[in-house]
């Protein structure tokens, strides 16, 4: 996958953020860093870069899909029940092992805290 200024530059607002963003607030940012960063643009670079584990897509009840950069390690979030933004949390953790049910395949787990961000509070 070539390395684009489009490209850079999500990566770059990803970076900036330390938090998960909407795709919404992915284009927003990168429009102030590249002035016509088109939303076609941002949709396949997006799909490109979590296909290649450069962005990993994580997923809340009730709320859009988010995108970050890959993490050292397992790591719970906290979504603010006021402005509904998403933050990750410094803690290392492990995912407990579980024993899916007969036909399931778990692809992951999240652990999610909820309240209100300082901003809100």
């Amino acid at each position: 996958m070539s390395q684009t200024r489009q490209r850079e530059a999500i990566l770059e607002v990803l970076r900036e953020s330390g938090r998960p963003l909407t795709r919404a607030e992915i284009l927003r940012k990168g429009r102030e860093l590249v002035d016509r960063l088109g939303s076609a643009t941002v949709d396949r670079a997006i799909r490109e870069m979590t296909s290649k584990f450069y962005i990993i897509g994580v997923e809340f009840p009730g709320q859009p899909r988010r995108y970050e950069l890959p993490a050292e390690c397992e790591h719970p979030h906290f979504i603010c029940r006021e402005c509904e933004l998403v933050y990750d949390l410094p803690v290392r953790m492990q995912l407990p092992k579980i024993k899916a049910p007969e036909g399931f395949d778990i692809r992951g787990g999240e652990v999610i805290y909820s309240g209100i961000c300082s901003s809100c509070r």
